[in-house]
């Protein structure tokens, strides 16, 4: 019989004064749901946000859809926002974990928006469950950079889905089958922008005891290497039982239902010489003739198919960045060309053939007349508002 064990634990770090991050760790409706929250908006509108998500997925019970209870919750964040002019443009990001299944066949689904994240630890191998859904990821998706260059970017926290961002908001889902001795962590992005998911793998093997060891050592990783965003964990622990032994304290036992029988499969032989054996080989030429034909059909429709998954991706990979590009064109940032300093509308990147960015402004400033000071925010490409745009470009023409 298997049980899980659990902790979880959020802190607002170094830097900021208040905590936009909201959890859940065993104590809803099911009791084998698990759910980090990473609010958007600034003070108080993202803690708001955060908030109503988890109180949303508190209720869901075992055999809801997460679907139905993540929509449920970016209408309830657009309404309020809609209602409350200081909650206008708040948001959440979510990453949802939760167990089921049958006792020989035990599974966990996770369900997430945005850049939380869910990992697997098995066998001493970690790995990641879900894929942010970000501008830097879409270019990792795309060949455009490498995880390690994504990691160090400096607009690696602009997100291109979260709840309360649109009217409607598509949430990924995966099931997974999990044993005992399986470890899974939830986390939001204060822990992922701080520290490795090596580092990650080694604080989650070293402690292997208990829950509670992990996740303080995770928190306390991330407040050490400079703790600059809200940090949450959950770390669950899938653990076996002797069927006697009591379930009791912070252990949750796991659904357990036998999978029904499957009876063998049966192939009859042919005896050599007889007739109707004979007539049996005629009609089964005549349907390798049929399939192959079929074959060469599937082949042609195979190769539609392709194409039409193909454009859709295309289509998905639009849609996914749409978002981001809005945002984005309400953005300017400085860059040298041809000696001359450019203002550019936009963010600096570009997905295939298509720019996210155009130049608005050639200034005049040449790049020989910019102090050191203006150097490096116009090399690392320093994203801006029009108001702040227009401050540092006073400051150049002087």
């Amino acid at each position: 019989m298997l049980y899980l064990e659990h902790f979880g634990l959020t802190d607002a770090g170094k830097v900021r004064r208040n905590n936009e991050d909201s959890l859940l760790a065993g104590d809803g409706a099911d009791e084998t749901l698990f759910v980090v929250a990473d609010g958007i908006g600034g003070f108080e509108a993202g803690e708001v946000a955060s908030s109503m998500t988890v109180d949303v997925l508190r209720k869901l019970g075992p055999d809801e859809p997460f679907e139905d209870a993540i929509r449920d919750a970016n209408r309830r964040i657009l309404s309020a926002a809609r209602d409350d002019e200081k909650l206008s443009g708040m948001g959440t990001t979510v990453v949802a974990l939760r167990f089921g299944g049958r006792s020989e066949e035990p599974r966990a689904e996770v369900s997430h928006v945005g850049d939380s994240r869910a990992y697997l630890l098995r066998d001493g191998i970690l790995r990641p469950l879900t894929e942010d859904h970000s501008l830097v990821a879409e270019l990792v998706r795309s060949g455009d950079l490498t995880r390690a260059q994504a990691a160090e970017h400096p607009q690696k926290n602009l997100i291109t889905r979260a709840l309360g961002a649109e009217e409607e908001v598509e949430a990924d889902n995966m099931v997974l089958p999990v044993e005992a001795g399986d470890r899974l962590l939830l986390c939001s992005d204060g822990l992922s922008d701080m520290i490795t998911e090596d580092r990650i793998g080694t604080i989650l093997r070293e402690h292997p005891e208990n829950p509670e060891a992990p996740a303080r050592h995770l928190v306390s990783a991330a407040l050490e290497a400079g703790g600059t965003d809200n940090v949450t964990v959950v770390v669950v622990d899938v653990k076996e039982r002797e069927e006697a032994e009591d379930v009791s304290g912070g252990t949750r036992e796991m659904e357990a239902v036998a999978p029904p029988a499957a009876g063998p499969l049966r192939v009859p032989r042919r005896r050599p010489g007889d007739p109707r054996s004979e007539a049996r080989a005629t009609r089964s030429r005549r349907v390798a003739r049929g399939r192959a034909r079929r074959k060469r059909s599937r082949g042609f429709f195979a190769a539609v198919g392709k194409v039409i998954r193909g454009l859709a991706v295309i289509v998905v990979v639009i849609a996914a960045l749409t978002p981001a590009y809005l945002w984005g064109s309400s953005r300017y940032y400085l860059s040298f060309d041809d000696g001359e300093v450019v203002l550019n509308q936009g963010i600096p990147y570009s997905i295939g053939s298509m720019d996210l960015h155009r130049v608005d402004e050639r200034t005049g400033v040449q790049e020989s007349e910019v102090d050191d000071p203006y150097r490096a925010p116009i090399e690392n490409h320093k994203l801006y508002t029009r108001d702040a745009i227009n401050k540092v470009l006073q400051d150049l023409g002087q």
